[in-house]
């Protein structure tokens, strides 16, 4: 579903990703996984276009449409260089870990932003309704600002915001940072939810592991900015290997 060929890109002169190439399928949860600096966010933030990708020959920024910088693939179709709101339309979301939400607006009024892009008001309405019967925990919470939620509800807002969108794919960054084993549980159970019911592929960013195990089909390891590793996740993962590429 989604296709990374050889791109690399960075901040100023300080490269991060170096000729990444890999591969999610349809329908699956994959799992990328490495140390802090490793470059998982950058990764999800250069294939959602809010970074530019370098030529692989020489370490500088390209223009788009430039030569040597890789290509990325959605659907079998060249997504790079792509705008983030071309790819909300073509049903690929990302969720960062920070930042996803209006911390002083209600989560109605986050829910109403979020459905702007869709330029229809009764698609929307439809949409929001179809939204609050998928996540059920959010009707209460309509008239709370996020700042008052826990960190379980603001990532239930943050899918629920997403699945508006009906998207086809969810890049998402930390979905388990800073929970509750119990909100763990449950944003755990949501995504499982949306892959099931909604057919949704899921590339997940996470460094509790462990606790991310049990919903994840594939894992990927990333170091030192290239990819280390692909891996079926099974009882015969090996966890020293996972330790390896953490460290």
């Amino acid at each position: 579903m989604l296709k990374v060929e050889h791109i690399s890109t960075g901040y100023g002169k300080k490269q991060v990703l170096f000729d990444v190439s890999f591969e999610v399928r349809q329908d699956e949860i994959a799992l990328l996984i490495g140390s802090n600096g490793s470059g998982k966010s950058t990764l999800l933030k250069a294939i959602y276009g809010l970074l530019p990708l370098w030529e692989n020959s020489a370490n500088f920024p390209s223009i788009s449409g430039g030569i040597n910088c890789g290509e990325i693939l959605f659907n079998n179709e060249k997504i790079t260089h792509s705008q983030s709101t071309t790819l909300i339309g073509k049903g690929l979301l990302y969720v960062p870990q920070k930042d996803n939400c209006f911390e002083n607006l209600t989560v109605k009024d986050n829910l109403e932003i979020s459905g702007i892009s869709l330029r229809n008001r009764k698609l929307f309405l439809r949409r929001l309704e179809k939204t609050l019967k998928m996540f059920p925990m959010i009707t209460p919470l309509l008239n709370q600002k996020p700042m008052k939620l826990s960190g379980g509800e603001k990532k239930l807002l943050s899918l629920a915001m997403a699945s508006l969108h009906e998207p086809k794919m969810i890049m998402f960054d930390e979905p388990l940072s800073g929970l509750s084993p119990k909100n763990m549980v449950e944003v755990k159970k949501q995504i499982m939810s949306m892959r099931e019911n909604q057919k949704i592929t899921f590339l997940i960013v996470e460094h509790r592991v462990q606790e991310s195990l049990d919903i994840a089909d594939r894992l990927f390891g990333l170091k030192l900015g290239k990819i280390c590793g692909e891996y079926p996740v099974n009882d015969k993962i090996d966890h020293q290997l996972i330790k390896s590429i953490l460290i």
